[in-house]
């Protein structure tokens, strides 16, 4: 009887060794369920717990996939989404870990080998941690320190960030440039036009479009340039629009636009025919109008 209990001392003694070995070498117990260390990380992120505590959460879970992890020097939320968080820790003396937890209890523990990138605190929110696991700096930076960074960039001559802010300085100016071109240009040709209007006799009619015979007769002199472009000895360019009518441009930018686009804008004014077309009077057929003649 004495053996026996001896023999179940001594089982229980090697048995608490070989458990405080483990604990020793960092590696969790049994009783305790990475599936619920993942759910305690996924909500201490969510509801903003202290970083300490979600530090020491994510070192516990490294080390329950047999991962080495002394203690987290580093961290960081690199994604977070409803359902999964996916965050890098940063092992003293180790490289990077990459832990994923869900709001199921699903964990995931990869890295170690260089697979995962370096943190950046332009991704997210970095929390470095001192030798005691107090919080020792973070990755937040004040408006003052943005702007220090800004003028230490350009002191540095970053030729890339600055051809970059030319280029983009230099289109805008073209556009705005091109903007106010086209606008000064229609303003003082609607402001030439009622000038002229203004300077006409009363009652006389001033004839700025043509009719057909007369834009057949200026089609039949003139040259073709294009497909649906023609000029005319005078100059004037005759454009033929989508639906088949006919505009005349001083410029060919706008008749080649109108040609395309139908945009009708810098119009000019129809120019005289070399040799005027014959109209033919139309001949009676009623006796009525034998009388009216």
């Amino acid at each position: 009887m004495k053996t026996g209990l001896g023999v179940a001392l001594m089982m229980f003694v090697t048995v608490g060794l070989l458990s405080g070995r483990v604990s020793a070498q960092g590696i969790l117990s049994l009783e305790q369920d990475p599936r619920q260390m993942a759910l305690d990380v996924f909500s201490g992120v969510n509801r903003g717990s202290p970083p300490e505590t979600i530090a020491l959460k994510i070192t516990q879970l490294i080390n329950a996939y047999r991962f080495r992890c002394t203690r987290a020097t580093d961290y960081q939320v690199f994604a977070a989404r409803p359902n999964l968080i996916d965050i890098k820790v940063k092992c003293s003396g180790e490289p990077l870990y990459g832990v994923t937890v869900a709001s199921n209890g699903y964990v995931a523990v990869y890295g170690g080998n260089g697979m995962v990138s370096p943190l950046d605190r332009r991704d997210a929110l970095i929390f470095s941690f001192a030798a005691d696991g107090r919080v020792e700096s973070d990755s937040r930076i004040t408006a003052g320190d943005a702007f220090d960074e800004t003028v230490e960039r350009l002191e540095l001559g970053d030729q890339y960030n600055m051809m970059y802010v030319l280029a983009m300085f230099a289109t805008l100016l073209a556009v705005v440039s091109a903007i106010a071109l086209v606008w000064l240009k229609m303003w003082r040709h609607r402001k030439g036009k009622r000038r002229q209007h203004r300077g006409m006799k009363p009652m006389v009619k001033h004839a700025v479009a043509a009719s057909s015979v007369i834009k057949d007769q200026l089609l039949q002199e003139s040259t073709q340039v294009s497909k649906k472009l023609f000029k005319h000895p005078s100059g004037i360019l005759i454009a033929r629009g989508k639906h088949g009518k006919r505009r005349f441009f001083k410029s060919r930018f706008w008749a080649t636009a109108y040609t395309l686009l139908g945009w009708r804008m810098f119009e000019a004014a129809a120019p005289d025919p070399i040799e005027m077309p014959e109209f033919e009077a139309p001949k009676p057929e009623t006796i009525e109008e034998l009388a009216n003649l």
